[in-house]
Formats: structure tokens, sequence, C-alpha cells
């Protein structure tokens, strides 16, 4: 960029820019409603944009974008896209909730990070060996819809001397009976193995080792 842009400076950019995606157009009116704001705004809002060298404005002709102007909308709306799609497809959020969560923080975010967030969601959502994290992050947002939300946890979290009851298997285990555990058991974690490996626990008062493999995939409530 050439010049900085303000947070509402972008979203004036980045209207016209879908506006004249969308419609082959941008006019003051068209910019005023997409923005839902008055038309001095749009005004003064433009000719600032003129000063910068963004866009070409005549009244009551379309607005458009200078070379300069086009390339800083496509770093805008790029930035746009790749945030609503990880809070829509990693995140779980609803597509409003996700579009308006990117409308928010895509000005306070740089190239670099976009690019490790492409990096991110990429790897999350098309890698073959991702597929058990996958698992996880639904099962764990899913909990988010429970009222019981802020007692969801795997036996893995829970502390030294914490107790919790069973709920449920992980789809990452494939055979839960192996595991000597049943949903509604009570656990209490009694110790950790030097390496971390292993988990030492109660259940319903005897005594168990477990893998910590598995104890990350079996959900309990604290």
């Amino acid at each position: 960029m050439t010049k900085k842009l303000s947070a509402s400076l972008e979203d004036y950019l980045e209207a016209i820019a879908e506006l004249c995606a969308n419609e082959g157009h941008a006019h003051s009116k068209e910019i005023a409603e997409k923005l839902s704001v008055k038309m001095p705004s749009v005004t003064e809002a433009l000719r600032q944009l003129v000063d910068m060298g963004y866009i070409i404005y005549n009244t009551h002709y379309p607005v458009q974008l200078t070379a300069t102007g086009r390339a800083v909308a496509e770093e805008i709306v790029k930035r746009h896209q790749v945030l609503t799609r990880f809070f829509s497809d990693i995140l779980g959020l609803t597509p409003a909730k996700a579009a308006d969560t990117a409308c928010h923080l895509e000005h306070v975010v740089d190239e670099d990070t976009i690019a490790r967030f492409v990096i991110f969601s990429d790897a999350i959502t098309q890698r073959s060996d991702a597929g058990s994290l996958q698992i996880h992050l639904t099962e764990a947002i899913s909990n988010l819809a429970s009222p019981d939300a802020g007692r969801f946890c795997t036996l893995k979290d829970l502390a030294v001397g914490e107790t919790a009851v069973t709920d449920r298997f992980s789809r990452n285990l494939s055979n839960p009976e192996s595991t000597g555990i049943a949903p509604g058991d009570t656990v209490v974690l009694t110790g950790i193995s030097l390496d971390k490996t292993l988990l030492k626990l109660t259940v319903n008062g005897k005594p168990l080792e477990l893998p910590r493999t598995l104890a990350e995939n079996i959900w309990c409530k604290r």
C-alpha cells in the first residue's frame, strides 16, 4: 500500500470492489446502502480515497478503482475471505457470524498472519493425516452447545487429584472397551508418568493406568 488506510476507508474500498465485481458498477448511493451509512459520509470518504490515489470519482458517475486501488482492494477482500473461511470451516461459526467476525478482524491482520491462517486452514481441512484432529475439533465445538459446556474436557486435561465423570468416547477411538472405562464412571487422576505418556487413574475406586493417546479421546465432565 502506498498510503495507510483507516479501517473505515478499507471498508469503503472493499465495498467498491465488491460492487464492481457483482454489479458491474459502484455508485455513491449503492456504497451508502451496502455500508449502511449516510451520503455525506460516503462523499467525504470517496474524496479521501481520491486524494490517496485509490479511486477515480466524479459526481453522478460510477466510482472507479485505480490500478493501485484495485491491488489494495484485492488484498482487503482476500483477508476477509480467508478469515471468513477460517471462522466458518474451522471454528464452525454460522456464515453470517463468520463474515461479521472477519469484518472486525480483517483490519488488524497483516499479510504474514493471513498467510499463516491459510497454511493452518489448509492443513486441517485437506491433509489426510489431519482426520483425527478434525474429529476432535468437531466434538470439542459441539460441546459449546451444551448447558454444561464449561465442564467438558478430556481425561488428559484433568489436573492431578481432580475428579470427573466420563461422558462419552471420541469417534477417534476404534475400540473403546479396551480402555477399561465406561460412560458414567467416576475417575480421579492420581498421577502422570515422567514422560507424560501414561496417566494413573482410579476408576470407581480401582487403580488403572491409561496411555495418554487413549485418555485424550475420552470426554468427561468435571
